[in-house]
């Protein structure tokens, strides 16, 4: 009960993160939790819309995270901006169907070329939703 608890601080939280950025105008192409057995943990991923804002979406995120109640709620690990999972996120866009799904947990999933073996999807882009619509 505590852990499904913090999941759901967690999960959250994201949304909350997720709104502010698109408040200050972010580069973000798509966000979403993912599970890495690597790792043996979820994972948020903040994807810049291209491999050039990656920066510019680490300072946004960075400087977001040091407020409550992010900083409380998320460790350092948690949160990871990552310009290599842009063509994943098209993946997760093209899989989705926006906004029903937004929020659902996917388990066991290959899509695009890519196998996610969970996956909660957060946010995904106007410019990601038109793609899917269109195809």
């Amino acid at each position: 009960m505590v852990e499904q608890s913090l999941i759901d601080q967690k999960i959250n939280a994201s949304r909350q993160l997720v709104e502010k950025l698109r408040q200050i105008r972010a580069s973000l192409l798509a966000a979403y939790w993912e599970w890495s057995s690597d790792a043996g943990r979820w994972i948020f991923y903040l994807v810049p819309t291209n491999e050039a804002n990656e920066k510019n979406l680490v300072d946004q995120a960075s400087g977001v995270l040091v407020d409550p109640p992010y900083r409380s709620i998320f460790s350092l690990s948690d949160v990871v901006v990552d310009k290599r999972q842009i063509e994943r996120a098209r993946a997760i866009g093209r899989y989705v169907r926006v906004p029903r799904d937004i929020g659902k947990r996917f388990d066991t999933t290959f899509t695009g070329g890519h196998y996610f073996e969970g996956v909660v999807v957060i946010y995904i882009s106007p410019e990601l939703a038109k793609q899917h619509s269109a195809a």
